[in-house]
């Protein structure tokens, strides 16, 4: 018998000296015919879908230029945008 953290087991051990021979096979049985496992499935809701839809609506061009030009003069390179961004990540939990 041995004992490991309180709980006792014993131990078949074969003997020193005893020879490691070849063990016997055992029968492996196979279900003939077998059918597979249907797989996990998603179903989306026609809500989801609906507001997937709204989410995706196309950009404007127009704004995207807007933007990108206040972008590149530096409009958003202030404190005042950073601490904005900053208390927005916190609030959502984005860090």
């Amino acid at each position: 018998m041995i004992k490991i953290n309180g709980y006792i087991d014993s131990l078949r051990v074969a003997p020193v000296g005893t020879p490691a021979g070849p063990r016997p096979a055992q029968e492996v049985s196979q279900v003939p015919d077998a059918k597979p496992v249907k797989a996990d499935s998603v179903r989306i809701s026609d809500t989801a879908r609906r507001l997937n839809a709204e989410q995706n609506d196309p950009f404007d061009p127009e704004r995207v230029a807007e933007l990108r030009q206040r972008v590149l003069s530096g409009a958003y390179n202030t404190l005042d945008v950073v601490d904005q961004v900053a208390r927005r990540m916190l609030t959502r939990g984005d860090l």
